[in-house]
């Protein structure tokens, strides 16, 4: 198990994917391996488990929280920064005419044979002019997409983002933390083992779909916790 050190951040970018994915499926997993209703220290062999469980919860309810907050300051921001021009990565550059295309194909042909120099100076210039045309749209809308991005960078810090974003990184440490200690916990029952599952589950440590061995006693012991909780 990866010592607190070796902790995975969730950026403020990553934060959205992860509420709605894995932490956003911790309910349906919490059905799966909810803790029993008998946590009295002096009758559940895993009590301190139960406990640790149950902070847990508050913990990441509150990171998941911040998540959302986060992502709405996401939003606001990119609101209060528009007009929202196109992502570079999205531009398509204009078709090129027929002519220049011909044009350009033996050219390339012709400068397979020269030096890199000779090949820069045998382009025609009509190729050159269009290439060039090209480059300065491309570096336009590139412009437009920095400009954008240090408006809306401007609104979040308005906002409140880097507070927000240091109390997310605060809370998710926290949860790490929380999660090596339930961990550092033995179990001595199927619920405990379960809660260990769920911890897992919510750390985004579990590689159960890339071994089937793990997948399946995973879903044993889930199985075997709620039958023994019902």
């Amino acid at each position: 198990m990866p010592g607190a050190e070796g902790m995975p951040i969730v950026g403020r970018f990553s934060r959205r994917a992860m509420l709605v994915g894995a932490v956003a499926s911790i309910p349906a997993i919490a059905g799966a391996v909810a803790a029993p209703a008998v946590s009295t220290d002096d009758i559940h062999p895993d009590s301190e488990l139960i406990r640790l469980d149950a902070e847990m919860d508050a913990l990441q309810a509150r990171s998941d929280a911040l998540g959302r907050e986060l992502a709405q300051i996401e939003n606001l921001a990119e609101e209060a920064a528009r007009p929202k021009p196109v992502n570079p990565s999205d531009w398509k550059g204009p078709t090129t005419p027929d002519d220049i295309k011909q044009m350009k194909t033996a050219w390339l042909d012709e400068a397979r044979h020269l030096s890199v120099e000779e090949g820069r100076a045998a382009c025609p210039p009509q190729v050159r002019a269009w290439l060039d045309a090209c480059q300065d749209e491309r570096d336009r809308v590139k412009a437009e997409w920095d400009d954008y991005g240090k408006r809306r960078a401007m609104h979040e810090k308005l906002l409140g983002i880097d507070e927000k974003e240091a109390e997310d990184q605060e809370q998710s440490e926290a949860v790490w933390q929380l999660g090596m200690r339930i961990f550092e916990t033995p179990a001595h029952t199927f619920e405990g083992l379960a809660i260990k599952i769920r911890a897992g589950e919510r750390l985004n440590l579990d590689d159960f779909n890339e071994n089937e061995a793990l997948a399946s006693i995973a879903a044993d012991i889930r199985r075997l916790a709620v039958g023994r909780a019902s």
